[in-house]
């Protein structure tokens, strides 16, 4: 399905850029489920006075997923960082609305303004989707509103939750297989001891990561291999941490060409950072593609020991 433009999807829902949502006569009503309200009614009688931006981000649709986007206040570009706020989603503005759901605003470990709100979901179809997402500011009377669209459905290749691992040599300090440099993180992480293949064969739940910390688009890469390197040392032998770099080689051809070191194409990687989660018989549990920080790397990796 065709992506609508930043002005077709304010007609789409009835929002004006910095302006008020479409007048409705209904009472503004909080409603879960799929029942008993549309985002018109959620919106009735209220200013957009944050632009809501999402990732882009793959998100599929018939199992759980999550909604990454950050808040920015349009008067002064600032990002908006309360620590919760809710959203809800509909396929347009008349159709019943799912929600609300909770939406957590993540930021432990990463840089500054790299924060973001994450709001599980589980989408029951493919296709593009509106949200609207209600903050409450402190020291504000009356809450801020904000609104996107985003699109549902496989857009990469990529493995995702329920895939089976897929099983390649990946470089370790005694074999870099080709790769130079294994890890452009400075200094170098620790997450190269153990090949993957080798890890998908050892009983023990993997952690792996496939980021290039100096080359990274989202400048996310370092961070997030960061946080990975220190959840390695935090449950020690429990686990198989594992990073790969992006690229075979650090020279710029290979970057621009977008040349791929042989593990990151087995894994099809397309969208990036990427960290997977794999249970012992090479299961893949769950994903995170782009941002994570401190608290949800640890609380993925504790689900993995069950």
């Amino acid at each position: 399905m065709k992506r609508l433009s930043r002005r077709e999807f304010f007609r789409t829902t009835g929002i004006v850029a910095l302006g008020a949502f479409a007048a409705a006569c209904a009472k503004k009503v909080k409603g879960t489920g799929t029942g008993g309200t549309t985002l018109a009614r959620i919106t009735s009688g209220h200013q957009q006075t944050l632009q809501m931006n999402d990732g882009g981000l793959e998100i599929l649709s018939g199992k759980p997923d999550r909604l990454v986007f950050n808040l920015i206040d349009p008067a002064n570009g600032a990002a908006v960082t309360v620590p919760n706020a809710s959203v809800w989603i509909a396929r347009d503005q008349n159709s019943p609305a799912i929600g609300p759901l909770a939406a957590t605003y993540h930021d432990e470990g990463l840089p500054p303004a790299k924060g973001y709100y994450e709001a599980p979901l589980m989408v029951p179809s493919d296709g593009t989707w509106l949200a609207v997402t209600e903050a409450q500011r402190p020291g504000r009377s009356a809450p801020d509103f904000g609104a996107t669209q985003f699109q549902v459905g496989a857009q990469t290749a990529q493995p995702k939750a329920g895939d089976h691992a897929i099983s390649i040599p990946s470089p370790t300090f005694s074999n870099h297989r080709g790769v130079n440099p294994i890890c452009t993180a400075k200094p170098q992480c620790s997450m190269h001891t153990i090949s993957l293949d080798a890890a998908l064969k050892n009983g023990k739940p993997t952690v792996l990561i496939i980021a290039t910390p100096k080359f990274c688009m989202s400048a996310l890469c370092g961070p997030e291999t960061q946080l990975v390197a220190a959840a390695s040392k935090e449950f020690g032998a429990k686990l198989n941490f594992i990073h790969v770099e992006v690229y075979r080689d650090g020279k710029a051809e290979t970057v621009q060409r977008r040349i791929l070191s042989p593990a990151a194409a087995a894994w099809r990687l397309d969208q990036e950072p990427a960290i997977y989660y794999i249970d012992p018989t090479g299961l893949i549990k769950s994903r995170t593609i782009w941002p994570a920080d401190r608290a949800e790397v640890r609380a993925d990796a504790t689900a993995l020991l069950g």
